[in-house]
């Protein structure tokens, strides 16, 4: 076969053309104005992409979005790979895995530890994945709740919840007291947390804050679904003390939320060995028949392999995926 494109890395030049190409390959349509804040408006710098090019014409793109995260209680670079596309001319040429190995050997020589994915469970990428190397961490479940109920109760511990429109410099020393709530977990620090909830165009996010006191103890993202048929209220991120006062008091908040914006369900996405899960079990909290199954890749030897493969390691919810 006759191969004529190149992998190069994705230049200034190619940004005049970009939304073109991507109109070509992708079904999710993003504006200029998302380009600038979903590649060059993150924290962690710039997206790093390359591109397979034939004659200065971009034919095949991966992408992977850099942020840092706690791996065992140590801070790593990681990233996640996204918008990864072949051109429909220059498929089965082996691109999609050449770019692949390409890719994550860079972030490996850049101190990138590992990357993460979530491809569609039902494309066609997953296959392509495992032959560059990438490991399946397994189902990662979605649980809904639709008995939208409250429970009378006692708040002992005396926690407020309040809806914020930034985060400040508390939410630093949060991430930090709560980096081994699960061994592998995104560094949710302030700058993170403004990039992806208040600065994103084109959503809309409801954030809270809880406290004790005057103290930042946790916090809770909402973001409201709306199909023809109902509305869902996600639960997109969150950091919760282990407290079951709380617990039942962050639930019948969002339930109360739900019911006030005509909400039928309640989901979210949640690792079952988080602390969280045995409560929103026992609340009636259902797996649903969706699921995810993340990707990773070791990009050098700088973790574990196997503690990186290990589903049961990794602290996840639907924000650490692009398209909520």
């Amino acid at each position: 076969m006759d191969v004529k494109w190149t992998i190069r890395r994705f230049n200034p030049s190619d940004r005049p053309h970009y939304l073109a190409w991507r109109k070509l390959v992708a079904h999710r349509d993003k504006n200029p104005e998302f380009i600038e804040w979903e590649y060059y408006s993150s924290p962690y710098g710039p997206v790093e992409t390359w591109v397979a090019d034939v004659d200065g014409k971009i034919v095949g793109q991966y992408s992977l979005q850099r942020y840092d995260c706690y791996y065992f209680g140590k801070l790593i670079r990681a990233s996640l790979c996204f918008d990864v596309a072949t051109h429909p001319d220059y498929r089965n040429q082996g691109m999609f895995t050449k770019l692949g190995f390409h890719s994550l050997k860079k972030e490996g020589e850049s101190n990138v530890s590992f990357t993460i994915g979530f491809p569609w469970v039902g494309g066609i990428a997953i296959p392509g994945h495992m032959k560059v190397g990438w490991s399946k961490l397994g189902e990662l479940g979605i649980y809904s709740k639709t008995d939208l109920i409250t429970n009378e109760h006692q708040d002992i511990d005396a926690f407020q919840i309040k809806q914020i429109t930034t985060f400040d410099d508390r939410f630093d020393e949060l991430a930090e007291t709560h980096k081994t709530d699960l061994p592998i977990m995104l560094k949710r620090s302030a700058a993170y947390l403004n990039w992806r909830y208040i600065q994103k165009l084109g959503y809309v996010y409801h954030c809270f804050e809880i406290l004790k006191g005057e103290q930042l103890v946790g916090y809770f993202i909402l973001k409201l679904y709306v199909s023809e048929k109902s509305k869902t209220l996600h639960i997109i991120d969150y950091i919760i003390p282990k407290n079951p006062s709380l617990y039942q008091e962050v639930l019948d908040f969002v339930i109360t939320y739900a019911k006030n914006n005509d909400v039928q369900k309640v989901n979210l996405v949640i690792n079952e060995n988080h602390h969280f899960f045995q409560f929103l079990e026992e609340s009636n909290f259902n797996r649903e028949e969706r699921f995810f199954i993340p990707i990773v890749h070791r990009n050098n030897d700088t973790i574990d392999n196997d503690l990186l493969i290990d589903f049961k390691n990794h602290y996840l919810t639907m924000g650490d995926n692009d398209i909520f």
